[in-house]
């Protein structure tokens, strides 16, 4: 009992470095999770600021700790930032939750689960007094996230589209042999094709296409849709 006391009146009251820390912690995770708020996501300001400050804390009770059992024994080794390590795989957990797989192959949430992540980061900086690498990567998450539209729309522009699913509804079999001639003019490869009978003697076609040549999704459907005998025409990408 007494080793408990003294292990107690050791640790001392909370300094203001230590408020300071987690203040800053606060601030720059509500910051990370009121961007997430903005757009619905799953991860918003509560979630980020429980993270940040959390991992804020672990890590200066992590160095706080290390400092006082040096001191009150030579023997006594302690890395200060080992918990710090352990946030790290821990949150590893929080971020796979929201990380969906949907039927259509496509996957959703990376961008949540990184921020999750980060913010994370961005507490262990706070605790660790790296004030300035805290705020400066919250800044640069930010930016990162606001710039993602406008670059993966530059790119669009510029690159060739790459693997494009196609549905188009013909209004008869004799639609087939025009639409395989103007997907061979276009140089584009069929990964898989799907035909099948639908209502009033039309022909659904689905496709999966490797469009290799250098085009925007509105001129692929342009010419698709420019295809004889081709009535309905959807594309995803």
């Amino acid at each position: 009992m007494d080793g408990w006391l003294s292990v107690l009146g050791g640790v001392g009251p909370l300094h203001l470095a230590t408020v300071a820390k987690i203040v800053a912690a606060f601030v720059l995770g509500g910051v990370i999770g009121l961007e997430r708020e903005s757009k619905g996501k799953p991860v918003g300001f509560k979630t980020c600021v429980i993270i940040a400050v959390a991992s804020c804390v672990l890590t200066v009770v992590s160095i706080q700790s290390a400092e006082y059992y040096a001191e009150i024994s030579a023997n006594i080794r302690s890395d200060p930032m080992r918990l710090a390590a352990q946030i790290i795989s821990g949150v590893g957990f929080l971020g796979a939750g929201v990380i969906l797989h949907r039927r259509d192959d496509a996957i959703s949430g990376l961008t949540t689960a990184a921020i999750v992540w980060a913010s994370a980061g961005v507490g262990i900086a706070c605790g660790a007094s790296f004030y300035l690498h805290a705020l400066l990567a919250t800044a640069l998450f930010l930016l990162a996230i606001k710039l993602s539209p406008q670059i993966v729309l530059l790119q669009s522009r510029h690159q060739q589209l790459g693997k494009v699913k196609v549905r188009l509804i013909l209004d008869g079999q004799e639609g087939l042999p025009s639409l395989m001639a103007g997907l061979n003019q276009q140089k584009n490869v069929i990964d898989a094709i799907t035909i099948r009978d639908i209502k009033k003697d039309k022909i659904e076609v689905n496709l999966k296409l490797t469009v290799r040549r250098r085009t925007t999704l509105h001129e692929l459907y342009g010419t698709l849709h420019g295809i004889e005998h081709v009535c309905s025409v959807a594309l995803e990408h």
